[in-house]
């Protein structure tokens, strides 16, 4: 009954104490010294980065701040988790970038995705640079969703063809990549021509 007194008391005054009766935050943990047997630590949300993903409608301006554990690295990113590329702690910026990003830095470091292509392909939202090959035409897909805005893809085309880009950029002439030649595309997130041609060509 005392407990529970207690523990409404400090409710009223919009503070939590665990180990303390004078919590001098909001939330005050105080470690128990006394015990070496215990552990004295903070657990926060424990999920693999496929099941944090599985959540990404759930996660808005509203869960702006809000912190989470990756145990392991799994599943396809999507864009609010692209830069999840570590096990580690992770925020979520629900103002700025819609995404998670690593505690301790802007983005987790990861390396460069580079891929060797000869036929048509899809951009992912983990690609970084693609080097065609194609001895005929092929189709370089660019997705209307799913990738953070200002996200940019270098293109090479290398092969003896050229390579269309459907749907077509915010600069509508440039719907190819010519052979020997390359280009940037970089995802404006507009809603009708969310890709554009940044260099080359």
């Amino acid at each position: 009954m005392l407990v529970c007194l207690s523990a409404l008391s400090k409710a009223q005054q919009g503070r939590v104490g665990i180990n303390t009766t004078t919590p001098a935050a909001t939330l005050d943990v105080v470690a128990t010294t006394t015990d070496n047997a215990r552990p004295d630590a903070l657990l926060v949300p424990r999920m693999t980065r496929a099941q944090l993903l599985a959540k990404d409608a759930a996660y808005t301006a509203a869960q702006n701040g809000a912190l989470a554990f990756i145990t392991t690295i799994d599943g396809t990113a999507t864009a609010k988790t692209t830069n999840v590329t570590a096990v580690g702690f992770y925020y979520y910026d629900g103002q700025t970038t819609n995404t998670w990003i690593a505690v301790g830095g802007t983005t987790a470091v990861a390396p460069v995705s580079v891929k060797n292509l000869s036929a048509t392909y899809t951009i992912l939202p983990t690609d970084d640079i693609l080097l065609f090959s194609n001895t005929a035409n092929v189709t370089l897909t660019l997705p209307a969703t799913g990738f953070p805005v200002g996200k940019r893809i270098y293109v090479s085309a290398g092969g003896t063809a050229d390579i269309n880009l459907s749907p077509a950029p915010r600069e509508n002439a440039l719907v190819n990549i010519f052979s020997t030649f390359s280009a940037t595309l970089m995802y404006t997130g507009d809603s009708i021509n969310p890709w554009s041609v940044v260099s080359g060509l």
